[in-house]
């Protein structure tokens, strides 16, 4: 069974997809989300503006090192990526929690990060919007985005 956007006009159809499946299954998953939020939630929107923002970077000569050794000295270069753009950012934007641990992207806390909050998740995307807007930064802002959806209500 392929992934459905019902609407109150294709909802016959869309049953009759479902009893089809069951003839053939003994038991399907299915699962109701809003499709206003497509598949843009702020941590897939985070990823996309790294690439786009480490591509900035890079193009404007920003590198990495290729590592550091033990007296703090940095050898070596490569081209800044969007990897490094997710750390330097999420540092800068999401920042730490009151014990020191960098707040996370993640769904759950893992690694002793924090998984960050709704809100710390929309305040970085806001921050980070305005970084890029004031460099002349081009990102990709899906209208059916969380991250939109939020910025509606608040505007509103």
């Amino acid at each position: 069974m392929s992934e459905l956007v019902v609407t109150a006009h294709n909802l016959q159809d869309a049953f009759d997809e479902i009893t089809k499946e069951l003839e053939d299954n003994p038991a399907i998953v299915v699962k109701i989300s809003s499709a206003y939020e497509g598949k843009w939630g702020m941590a897939r929107l985070w990823r996309s503006w790294m690439a786009t923002t480490a591509q900035f970077m890079a193009q404007n000569g920003v590198t990495q090192p290729l590592y550091i050794d033990g007296n703090g000295k940095a050898h070596g270069s490569r081209p800044f990526n969007k990897d490094d753009a997710h750390e330097l950012f999420t540092m800068r934007w999401l920042g730490t929690d009151e014990k020191g641990n960098r707040l996370s992207w993640a769904k759950t806390s893992k690694d002793g990060r924090r998984k960050a909050d709704k809100g710390e998740r929309y305040h970085a995307l806001v921050q980070h919007e305005d970084w890029c807007l004031n460099k002349g930064v081009a990102l990709l802002k899906p209208r059916d985005s969380e991250y939109e959806k939020i910025k509606r209500e608040t505007m509103a």
